[in-house]
């Protein structure tokens, strides 16, 4: 597979589609090696945002894999219209995709080539969200975690949305996709900051101080949560990145996975 970023094209040798499995449904990804694999490699599991994909974590999987990780990139089950995992995208929520999560790693962790003692959860917007809420479920099988932009305003937003459970409708619609009342419902009553507190291993949060989707003091307010967070703030910087601000995103990573 070529992928073209910043302007420098790079070949990511070892791509394999891999199949994972929750329950009934079959969760479609692509799993990246490193050119010059080891019997045991450190691996990174990247989480898309809403109504994206796998394609999303591609730039993040050919730069560390030139580390020596192998980077598995996924479609959460009706994540977006163009998922090519099974199930509807009315049938999707944050509780779903957590539970995926939890299954990817779990299958993924039995794999004779991966260090089990060295997995981080990567996630960007919603994916942030859901790897956060994830990780304190599988505190014990993870070194520890990056958050792009995690979206720890769904919450805020599902109630500005809906001031009351009355008021969440069976079928509604965000930004083209189709949502069933399970997404609204099932973060209505949640505070994610309770729950992350409760994790104890190391953070690294990354968030651009013009984000006009999740306002950066979300992740403020994440970073005073955290026991063991780095923080950094990419300065005029929106929601999602490209060219230079993933370049630098990029770095700031690879720096981190170094210390970590």
């Amino acid at each position: 597979m070529l992928c073209v970023l910043f302007g420098l094209s790079m070949q990511a040798a070892n791509v394999e589609e891999l199949w994972c499995q929750k329950g009934d449904k079959r969760i479609y990804g692509k799993l990246f090696r490193p050119d010059q694999p080891k019997e045991k490699m450190p691996l990174i599991i990247i989480s898309h945002g809403f109504g994206s994909s796998y394609h999303a974590g591609l730039p993040y999987a050919e730069a560390f894999t030139k580390q020596g990780y192998m980077v598995y990139c996924f479609d959460f089950c009706g994540g977006g219209n163009r998922s090519k995992s099974d199930g509807k995208t009315n049938e999707m929520s944050i509780v779903t995709e957590r539970e995926e999560l939890k299954a990817i790693l779990t299958q993924l962790k039995q794999r004779s080539d991966v260090d089990k003692s060295n997995i981080t959860l990567m996630g960007e917007s919603q994916g942030g969200i859901v790897t956060a809420l994830a990780a304190v479920d599988v505190e014990k099988d993870i070194r520890n975690i990056v958050l792009f932009y995690p979206a720890f305003s769904i919450p805020v937003d599902t109630h500005k949305r809906y001031p009351s459970r009355a008021e969440i409708p069976e079928e509604g619609e965000i930004w083209g996709m189709k949502l069933g009342k399970c997404y609204a419902e099932d973060i209505y009553d949640l505070n994610p900051y309770e729950v992350i507190a409760k994790f104890q291993k190391p953070v690294l949060i990354i968030h651009g101080d013009s984000d006009r989707i999740v306002p950066v003091g979300y992740s403020d307010r994440a970073a005073q949560t955290y026991k063991n967070v780095e923080y950094y703030v990419l300065h005029g910087i929106d929601h999602g990145y490209s060219g230079i601000s993933q370049w630098l995103a990029i770095q700031l990573v690879q720096e981190y996975l170094k210390k970590h």
